[in-house]
């Protein structure tokens, strides 16, 4: 048997509103590479072993980029869901104690 499990739903929800932090840090990150990346071209060159290089690596790179660029809105997305977590856990709660002062209200 399972010895259950608990919820600081408080420390939650503290923690939940840090992610908006991260998120603008995920953004200012990002847009800082981007733009350091147009700075760049392609410093690879034209020759052979710049378009072998090119066709290795730069659509992987252009994939990692395009996933930093979504981070910002997936790391606001986990604080939104840990605040609600939070807020679900809460309400849980009360309505536990809630039900079972009621119970000895009836007897």
């Amino acid at each position: 048997m399972s010895d259950g499990f608990e919820v600081d739903a408080d420390r939650l929800g503290r923690h939940a509103g840090e992610f908006e932090a991260l998120a603008e840090r995920a953004a200012r990150v990002a847009e800082e590479l981007r733009r350091a990346l147009d700075a760049t071209g392609e410093p690879w060159g034209a020759d052979a072993v710049g378009r072998s290089f090119a066709a290795a690596h730069a659509e992987p790179a252009a994939g990692a980029l395009d996933r930093l660029r979504r981070l910002p809105d997936d790391l606001a997305g986990v604080g939104e869901r840990f605040t609600a977590a939070a807020a679900a856990y809460r309400a849980g709660d009360e309505r536990a104690v809630s039900d079972v002062t009621d119970a000895g209200r009836t007897r």
